[in-house]
């Protein structure tokens, strides 16, 4: 296995920054140089990415709150969109291409930088199966049901397993 290769960087940063960052590297048990690294890393691999498509960052309590005011319908509707559409867009804008790679590294990114809970994703030869555990509730559940079943319908052309609870949504596809 290759290294990644690095450059030895020097710049000063304010005093209060450099002391919460040692303080979030030893909580971390990381150095800090492995924290700052991961730091850049997630702002130019993401952040930047998420800020020029205009993606906007809603507490997951007011986002719960929002679907609980709107009936099944409405947010079957609004999930598809979003999958179909806006999840497909953020894929051609980041990777430029939708294929099984591009899809994936986006429900990645759906649940863990964006906040709709903790995935797990396996893919082998067979099949492809996302366990996610968040805490939307049921209409939650419902959302990201519909918003990942559009995504991988319209941007892969596949159908979906799709299992629910109130705080869980399970899909399976084939690759």
């Amino acid at each position: 296995m290759c290294a990644k290769k690095s450059d030895s960087v020097t710049f000063r940063i304010d005093e209060k920054y450099d002391k919460v960052l040692r303080k979030m590297a030893d909580e971390q048990k990381i150095s800090l140089n492995t924290l700052v690294n991961h730091i850049f890393g997630n702002y130019v691999e993401t952040e930047v990415y998420l800020q020029k498509f205009g993606t906007l960052k809603l507490s997951t309590d007011s986002f719960r709150r929002i679907l609980a005011e709107l009936d099944d319908k409405t947010i079957v509707d609004i999930a598809i969109r979003a999958g179909s559409l806006e999840g497909r867009e953020f894929i051609l804008f980041k990777w430029k291409e939708l294929n099984l790679q591009t899809v994936t590294s986006f429900i990645k990114l759906f649940f863990d930088v964006c906040g709709f809970g903790r995935c797990d994703l396996v893919a082998d030869s067979s099949k492809v199966a996302l366990s996610a555990h968040h805490d939307l509730k049921e209409k939650g559940s419902l959302y990201i049901k519909h918003f990942l079943e559009s995504l991988i319908r319209t941007s892969l052309d596949k159908s979906c397993e799709t299992t629910i609870t109130e705080d869980s949504v399970t899909v399976e596809f084939q690759p």
